[in-house]
């Protein structure tokens, strides 16, 4: 029986929820059976709960895990920073001492340092901001390292994971997406690998005149997402078109800085009751099948990484307007005609395409060869060719 290679995954907190954790669960189902996989992070997970929310078939039995002692986890959890990056550190320190155990260490969870060139999926450049002040501290003699320390030029969980960014910047690096490629080779230097995350989902192929004249909004009711401006943007547009529609499928997000927002937007969808419906925690094939009973999509957050949303929207056949910033205008191959840079941009351009059927098809043409480039399958096989080249490095 031939070798498999040994890889080892490491990614701090495995949950299901979010786009890091989602291209996680798309590596795992991807590796499984051709590759020896072992997951280090920093608490143990449930398989059948990424299953359940990212659509994917992770076997238990197919993948070894790991996770740091509990005692640790809990000194760990003490940092009262909630952005802290300690637990990382303490994965990356304890990679490099499993790391001669494996063919290929691959981290998803941003920049790494596993010790010898490994792999590591970046969604946007976590450590940018502390690089062009530490990094030539980083690779000193231990006793001025930690002189180093003492001043405050050097952060602990740089001494804890003896991070190295010349040794993080010799890794392969996977992006999500162009524009995040063009960061990380802004900030580092270092060429990329564009693989894009997964739209997965079994979207309905309904034709376009079975589609309601409707919208359709993906994400949380949070901070960033802007519901509220894309609410009172369409409520412009249904003055020429008051038939017109919007659904919001999504949910309201935990975190304590986007109460204030979620109050406000889930104020602004009762205000408007009467053409917006929210579709609370609604699960993934029903979101798939509500975004093939409508036209268009419309995504309002400014520079987000990538744009999961999007992607959705492509692939269950809509015509997705977008901010004209991050990772969105590049899903919708930066046509003019579907990205905006101001509420009255966006209201002429949506307002022109609403108007005219023959411009619908033919955006509609254009856009459907793009679906491919964000299916399970294009994301999978790109995974597993990145990890065998690695392997074999």
């Amino acid at each position: 029986m031939p070798h498999r290679a040994r890889v080892l995954v490491v990614h701090n907190t495995v949950t299901a929820h979010g786009g890091a954790c989602s291209v996680l669960a798309w590596s795992l189902h991807a590796l499984q059976h051709d590759f020896e996989v072992t997951v280090l992070s920093s608490a143990p997970w449930d398989a059948a709960a990424l299953n359940r929310y990212y659509g994917v078939n992770i076997d238990p039995s197919a993948i070894r895990s790991l996770s740091v002692h509990p005692i640790a986890g809990r000194i760990l959890r003490l940092d009262p920073d909630p952005s802290t990056i300690q637990p990382n550190c303490y994965l990356m320190r304890k990679a490099k001492r499993l790391r001669s155990q494996f063919d290929c260490a691959f981290g998803t969870d941003n920049e790494t340092d596993l010790g010898p060139p490994a792999l590591q999926y970046i969604h946007y450049p976590h450590l940018a901001h502390v690089y062009p002040n530490v990094r030539h501290n980083l690779d000193l003699a231990p006793a001025t390292k930690l002189a180093a320390f003492f001043r405050g030029s050097i952060r602990p969980w740089m001494l804890m994971a003896n991070f190295s960014f010349d040794r993080m910047r010799q890794n392969r690096t996977l992006v999500n997406s162009d524009w995040t490629g063009r960061w990380v080779q802004r900030v580092y230097g270092i060429d990329c690998h564009i693989v894009n995350p997964p739209a997965a989902g079994d979207f309905p192929d309904t034709p376009w005149d079975q589609r309601e004249d409707g919208f359709v909004l993906v994400g949380r009711l949070g901070a960033g997402k802007r519901v509220p401006w894309c609410i009172g943007l369409l409520d412009q547009v249904r003055r020429l078109f008051p038939r017109l529609r919007l659904h919001i499928a999504g949910s309201v997000s935990r975190d304590r800085s986007d109460a204030v927002d979620a109050a406000r937007t889930a104020g602004a969808i009762r205000e408007h009751a009467s053409w917006v419906t929210f579709h609370n925690n609604m699960p993934r094939a029903a979101v798939a099948r509500l975004l093939a009973t409508q036209k268009y999509g419309l995504h309002a957050m400014i520079d987000e990484h990538f744009g999961i949303a999007v992607a959705e929207m492509l692939r269950a056949g809509c015509i997705p307007f977008v901010h004209n910033s991050g990772g969105p205008p590049g899903i919708v191959g930066g046509d003019p005609r579907l990205t905006y840079d101001s509420a009255t941009d966006a209201v002429e351009k949506i307002v022109r395409v609403l108007r005219d059927p023959a411009l619908q098809a033919n955006i509609a043409s254009y856009l459907a060869p793009r679906k491919t480039l964000y299916s399970p399958e294009r994301f999978m096989d790109s995974i597993r060719g990145h990890v065998n080249h690695m392997s074999r490095a």
